[in-house]
């Protein structure tokens, strides 16, 4: 990897990890200011603002036709989000002896992440570069969205209004420059599948997927050192059900195609739909039920992204 690989990575990265934070604050205060309801807020600005630097990559990936990359991507992220952030998370906690609970209103949420992996599986199966595919994808979204609603009328978290100065100016500029760290994250990935010769897969699933991820591990850390394991676990939920569901959509929304061959995806899958489970039957075992943080799940997840990254490469 040359110098300059290495620099469009690096700065890549780093300017994801300030301007997704960024953009995420001020799109929650322009809402705010705005009028816009607090389910809005969270079900969609927030969302977006986790999701947006593997939907950028993704839609530069799928403009170039390397649609196998934004594959890798989605899956990619997703598992790290559980893996390496939910298990960064569990070490936290447990080294700093506390306990670990969640709430009976994250029951429903688990229900709609499983449902949407087994989906993300189902459309790589039959062509995940289709526009029916997409289309199906998208469908499924605004049902989840939909059912959010549904389940949060009257009981929503409120916002507190802001007097920043030059929000919309600032909101413009967080965007443009996630813009520009999504570009060099992707022009970094391509020089490495020109000169290295890595194959698209095993680029996407780490190259691009962990450097999107970093805003969620950052984030992860910082509530986990505060002790707010439910606010970690409500996010990576949301952010793995906006991957699948809406990122995975972009390659048959841009008419992006390549040669898929469905077996060597299996594996990878695999994974997924492992950590997910755990994730979820972990979440849903502590509900109401403090218990210090688990080091064996923590451990274990950490095995399965790191079995995860062989199977990538091999």
């Amino acid at each position: 990897m040359n110098i300059l690989t290495f620099l469009y990575i690096t700065a890549g990265i780093g300017l994801v990890w300030i301007s997704a934070q960024k953009l995420e604050k001020y799109s929650v205060l322009a809402s705010v200011r705005y009028g816009m309801s607090p389910f809005l807020i969270g079900s969609t600005v927030i969302a977006f603002g986790t999701s947006a630097p593997e939907m950028l990559t993704s839609l530069f990936a799928a403009f170039e036709n390397k649609a196998v990359m934004v594959v890798g991507n989605v899956i990619g992220s997703n598992v790290a989000n559980i893996a390496l952030v939910f298990g960064l998370t569990l070490g936290v906690l447990f080294f700093k002896k506390e306990d670990f609970s969640s709430k009976p209103e994250i029951s429903l949420n688990l229900i709609i992440l499983i449902f949407s992996t087994l989906l993300v599986w189902i459309v790589i199966a039959l062509n995940p570069f289709n526009i029916y595919s997409s289309i199906v994808l998208l469908l499924a979204l605004l049902l989840v969205i939909v059912i959010w609603y549904k389940s949060n009328a009257g009981n929503e978290t409120q916002f507190e209004e802001s007097d920043e100065k030059y929000l919309f100016l600032k909101l413009l500029a967080s965007l443009a420059s996630l813009v520009i760290a999504a570009w060099l994250i992707t022009k970094g990935a391509f020089n490495i599948l020109e000169t290295i010769g890595i194959g698209e897969l095993f680029v996407g699933f780490t190259v691009l997927a962990i450097g999107t991820s970093l805003p969620e591990i950052a984030a992860a850390l910082a509530l986990a050192a505060k002790g707010r394991n439910e606010a970690v676990a409500g996010t990576l939920i949301g952010s793995n059900i906006f991957n699948g569901l809406l990122v995975l959509a972009i390659p048959g929304i841009v008419g992006s195609s390549a040669l898929f061959n469905y077996p060597q995806w299996v594996p990878l899958l695999t994974v997924l739909l492992i950590v997910t489970v755990i994730f979820c039957l972990y979440l849903f075992l502590r509900i109401n039920k403090p218990k210090r943080a688990s080091l064996g799940i923590c451990i274990l997840l950490f095995i399965s992204y790191f079995l995860s990254l062989s199977l990538a490469y091999s």
